[in-house]
């Protein structure tokens, strides 16, 4: 089986994930996506080409973005729709992937704080973790260098293969 990286054509463009998604031969098509930022698109022998919902990604620039998507009630509305119709689609796993910054632990976290919101690590920690249990999403950490990777990991790395046919990409393109 292979398959496609597909970034919504509303996010800003992430040079850096994009440069790593180049550097490992990885297709990756710019379009508009129903949910989050990125997902696959796969092909199989039997069933052709397919979205699939089953993995979706959102990233967030900084902690302090998603500290003011979740803790801001007009945002955090637009987060939870946003979840829901991932959901409504198949997403089993729905991930926010976030640039860590200097935070490097859970501690770290813990002890963080924003100059430009009132919101704390700890209280940021304790919205996760309601989110994780109410709505079952995931929320991951990680250095801004390594997001091209933690994607590509969490799409299903290896485990598939990528799809690198002009032919192909030119059927992709048509049906996007």
């Amino acid at each position: 089986m292979k398959y496609v990286i597909l970034t919504d054509s509303r996010q800003q463009k992430e040079e850096h994930i994009l440069k790593e998604f180049d550097k490992q031969g990885i297709i990756h098509i710019r379009t508009g996506l129903l949910s989050a930022d990125y997902m696959a698109l796969r092909y199989d022998e039997k069933q052709g080409f397919y979205l699939d919902y089953s993995v979706l990604i959102d990233t967030k620039k900084d902690i302090e973005e998603i500290a003011g998507n979740l803790c801001n009630t007009q945002s955090h509305e637009r987060i939870k729709r946003e979840i829901f119709k991932g959901q409504q689609l198949g997403a089993k796993e729905f991930i926010f992937l976030i640039n860590s910054g200097k935070v490097k632990s859970i501690q770290d976290l813990k002890n963080w704080t924003s100059k430009r919101t009132k919101v704390k690590g700890s209280t940021l920690i304790k919205v996760f973790k309601t989110m994780k249990e109410r709505y079952n999403v995931k929320f991951i950490l990680v250095q801004k260098k390594d997001m091209g990777k933690k994607i590509i990991d969490l799409l299903g790395g290896n485990k598939w293969n990528y799809i690198a046919t002009t032919t192909i990409i030119n059927y992709i393109m048509v049906i996007c």
